[in-house]
């Protein structure tokens, strides 16, 4: 057995600018010819002056605030097919100011044997300039020794692009004790030029599938640098 498996994966994309909830209704993405007539009335729509929520097909969950667009699917299947959505929506609304763009994606990491979960992280984050930070650690018993390890953690890296903005990937523990859990998400962040809308687009089209890309390798090499390879 493998020591760790990716067993659930979102990817997202947020966009940050002055946008408008109420035009996000079923409705408008049926007439405007964004994705084929479905059935949406079982589903729950929430269509406000400064909130939108719309269950999309394939998965897809749109949420749209003032400031905020963001699209998600936890189906793999589905991830590329976000960036078609929104390249579609924001080029009929051509002239909504966008500023950044988030192209994210996380995988929830299952790592098998308490022997695997406390060897995680003994590179990325030493326990021993933390036991030696906080000394009354020695005096306490094995069990609460036990407890000193990798929580949370964000990296900032550099853009593979000549675009503004950064990548930061994160750890997270999910479930430390009965599920050996972890979140691993990567946050591939865009300034866009102008606060145009255009250019997001341009960037998204040129960049999903890439960020994706991205983000599954650097989640693949450092768990293979802690754990070894996941079969």
């Amino acid at each position: 057995m493998s020591a760790w498996e990716i067993i659930s994966e979102e990817a997202n994309i947020v966009l940050v600018g002055n946008i408008n909830p109420s035009i996000f209704h079923p409705e408008w993405f049926i007439r405007k010819g964004v994705v084929e007539e479905w059935d949406y009335t079982q589903d729950k729509v929430i269509n406000l002056p400064d909130l939108s929520q719309v269950k999309l097909p394939g998965n897809r969950e749109l949420s749209v605030l003032l400031n905020k667009f963001t699209l998600r699917s936890s189906l793999a299947s589905d991830h590329l097919a976000l960036k078609d959505f929104v390249t579609s929506t924001f080029t009929i609304l051509s002239e909504t100011p966008i500023s950044q763009m988030g192209m994210n994606y996380t995988a929830v990491i299952k790592i098998h044997g308490k022997e695997n979960w406390a060897q995680f992280g003994s590179e990325l984050a030493p326990k021993k300039y933390w036991e030696e930070a906080a000394d009354y650690i020695a005096g306490l018993d094995t069990a609460a020794q036990e407890m000193v390890g990798l929580w949370e953690m964000m990296m900032n890296l550099p853009r593979p692009d000549d675009l503004k903005g950064y990548v930061r990937p994160k750890i997270e523990v999910v479930q430390p004790l009965t599920g050996q859990t972890l979140s691993f998400s990567v946050n591939n962040h865009v300034e866009v030029e102008e606060h145009s809308a255009k250019k997001m687009v341009e960037n998204l089209e040129s960049g999903w599938d890439h960020a994706l890309d991205l983000a599954k390798n650097l989640i693949s090499k450092i768990m293979e640098s802690q754990l070894g390879g996941a079969k």
